[in-house]
């Protein structure tokens, strides 16, 4: 391993790796059922915002001299080009392409939530929230995206007070509102995976509903 790398930084990668990895399911889900004219949808995002990183490691592939920047410019790529695809999929597809990102979020989530719940083992709403944490890519640790207001043994309530992937999804033409739900459903069905005990809820705020406060609860 490069004496230049970190654990943060291997844990950061795997998340970016996460998101390609939903990304492949949702091309191969959809040319499955509509279809090899979704490769020109996917394509064309990979020409416009970057190439996924696929196999690599990030040993071979990081630049050494600015690892910081390079990972921003990963999320960057990924977040954009996976809104980018789904744009073109939605324009595309309809009502119908909704409905099946959807049950792929959905899958994906709980796919994710067991093998967390393989990993670790979790007894309060933080395990879980830290759990989510290890998986959902939401932006650099620097960003601090979320501050845990309350926690115990029962609850956790974090807020964010800006979003970090709107800028991603605007300019790649998705809308907002579909993705958050998306995001919402990807959360609920990994913490039912991970541990059925408890329940996520996520309630947007503000006047451009771009602040948000996560609950975790035990039922």
């Amino acid at each position: 391993m490069s004496k230049f790398l970190g654990p943060i930084h291997f844990w950061l990668f795997n998340k970016i790796k996460i998101q390609e990895g939903l990304e492949l399911e949702i091309e191969s889900s959809f040319k499955e059922k509509f279809g090899d004219d979704v490769t020109s949808i996917v394509k064309g995002a990979i020409d416009k915002y970057g190439d996924r990183i696929g196999n690599a490691q990030l040993d071979d592939v990081v630049d050494e001299g600015n690892i910081h920047g390079w990972l921003q410019s990963k999320i960057s790529v990924v977040e954009t080009r996976q809104a980018a695809i789904l744009a073109g999929l939605f324009c595309e597809y309809d009502g119908d392409a909704v409905t099946l990102a959807k049950d792929l979020f959905r899958k994906n989530g709980t796919e994710n939530g067991e093998n967390a719940r393989d990993a670790i083992s979790v007894s309060t709403p933080e395990d879980v929230y830290k759990s989510i944490n290890n998986y959902a890519l939401d932006g650099m640790p620097c960003d601090t995206a979320a501050n845990v207001v309350e926690s115990t043994d029962d609850k956790l309530v974090a807020k964010q007070g800006n979003c970090l992937h709107i800028n991603y999804w605007t300019n790649a033409g998705l809308d907002a509102d579909t993705m958050y739900e998306l995001r919402t459903i990807w959360t609920k069905s990994f913490v039912t995976a991970l541990d059925d005990q408890y329940e996520y809820d996520m309630v947007r705020e503000g006047t451009d509903g771009n602040s948000f406060t996560y609950t975790i609860t035990r039922k």
